[in-house]
């Protein structure tokens, strides 16, 4: 299956959740495919620190719609 991504892949948001897929791609998945969930959870994380997001603070508001 071709990927179609439902977001722009050329934004610096794009590039990032690219290269949070890739990252976890290369070096979470095993050689069956699976993603073990701490392994995950552990480079979500480190996804979040890189974006400046402190995954211990508080949610973080959003301009009003």
């Amino acid at each position: 299956m071709a990927h179609a991504p439902k977001f722009d892949v050329t934004t610096d948001a794009g590039q990032a959740i690219v290269n949070l897929f890739n990252g976890i791609k290369t070096h979470v998945e095993d050689g069956s495919g699976g993603w073990n969930g701490g392994d995950v959870v552990d480079a979500l994380n480190d996804w979040f620190a890189a974006l400046g997001i402190d995954v211990d603070g508080p949610l973080i508001d959003t301009p009003a719609e």
